[in-house]
């Protein structure tokens, strides 16, 4: 637009020597013409430059969560158009795309016009590291046709798209945990178990069935026999402890890391709890995990909050009860987060899966026997994660 400005004030410039040293009619019609050249234009394009209409979408058809694997692409539309019969004047856009996870910004920006007819610019999302995408328009000015004046258009609402950590097929070993639930049992609702307190469903008898199953009063009433199938209670005696410092890969590689393991539990229904920092909140959260629905909210939490300095210091009262095995994931492990674990859970095991190679010296009051450290390398997490004992 100043380019337009400076060639109207050059040829301004020149209409008023060509005034001064010619005085006469043509002279001065060339000036009245020159000074309401401007003002005509404006009025001729306002009713197009206030029906400017400009919308942002991402991803294919009505999901409500856009997303895609790290690496794949996501299709981001900007659609332009104007409400009125008559075409607008440049229409100048910037696209910001910012992964919140990792803070990596990029820029693009937009010229065109805005016609009766829809014109839909598409632009493709990718990322190789997980995170969430926030896309929106931002210096949004439609020109005049002289490109004289500009005014502002009103900025369509910014769209958030998801790149999901990777899920590497893991193979850990389970133990089972003889430490109770203090704060009650749940059940699974797919899978059948052995606690005759809760009961599961009703079958009909099959041969090789306990007879001490069998429903009798409601097998005598229905006039078949019907076997209970008992509960199977569900225990989260495991805790993830998160705290996604370092770079922008490393956070990667530990979310990568984490949501291979939750999967894996969450498939198999071995409930488990999160315990992260939220910075939006100023406070400790601890999610929990029972089933594989639950991954992907926990998911959208963690990748919007992005990777940053390591938390706060951990307090016992923000621990759940009941923990068997703590999982601490971080690019270096700190003293404290693991001394108040200890100190919780005195005979609980202590992982510590990190991404530094360097080997910190951890405080002598923690026991040796009851601490693992597991080296986490990008591109290897699978082969870094089999053989752990969960």
């Amino acid at each position: 637009m100043w380019k337009s400005r400076v060639a109207y004030f050059l040829v301004l410039l020149c209409v008023i020597l060509f005034f001064i040293c010619f005085n006469g009619y043509l002279s001065l019609y060339l000036l009245v013409l020159s000074l309401l050249l401007p003002v005509v234009s404006l009025a001729i394009s306002l009713p197009a430059m206030l029906g400017v209409r400009i919308s942002l979408s991402a991803g294919q058809g009505e999901t409500s969560v856009p997303g895609a694997r790290k690496g794949e692409s996501i299709p981001l539309g900007l659609e332009v158009w104007n409400a009125t019969p008559f075409s607008s004047g440049r229409v100048r856009a910037r696209l910001t795309v910012r992964n919140t996870f990792t803070g990596q910004r990029e820029r693009e920006r937009f010229l065109f016009t805005a016609g009766p007819q829809r014109q839909l610019f598409q632009h493709q999302l990718t990322s190789q590291t997980c995170g969430q995408v926030v896309c929106r328009v931002e210096h949004l000015w439609v020109c005049d046709h002289l490109g004289l004046f500009a005014l502002p258009v009103r900025r369509p609402r910014e769209v958030t798209a998801y790149f999901w950590p990777t899920v590497y097929p893991v193979e850990p070993e389970l133990l089972e945990s003889p430490t109770p639930d203090s704060e009650g049992e749940r059940y699974s609702q797919k899978k059948p178990g052995d606690d005759p307190t809760e009961l599961f469903a009703l079958r009909d008898y099959q041969e090789g069935d306990r007879l001490s199953r069998v429903h009798w009063k409601l097998s005598q009433k229905l006039g078949r026999t019907l076997v209970k199938e008992l509960g199977l209670p569900l225990s989260d005696h495991l805790l993830f402890l998160l705290d996604l410092n370092g770079d922008s890969l490393e956070a990667d590689a530990l979310l990568d890391a984490f949501a291979s393991l939750s999967s894996f539990l969450a498939e198999g229904e071995h409930a488990h709890r999160v315990l992260y920092w939220s910075p939006s909140k100023g406070q400790f959260q601890c999610r929990e995990v029972t089933q594989f629905q639950d991954v992907l909210p926990l998911w959208q939490e963690l990748l919007a909050f992005g990777c940053q300095l390591s938390f706060p210091p951990l307090s016992e009262d923000v621990l759940p009860g009941g923990i068997s095995h703590g999982i601490y994931l971080c690019h270096a492990p700190q003293s404290q987060p693991l001394l108040v674990l200890e100190n919780k859970f005195p005979s609980a095991r202590l992982t510590v899966i990190q991404t530094s190679s360097q080997q910190e010296e951890l405080p002598a009051e923690l026991r040796p026997a009851s601490l693992e450290r597991i080296l986490l390398t990008p591109g290897q997490i699978p082969q870094s994660l089999n053989g752990l004992t969960l």
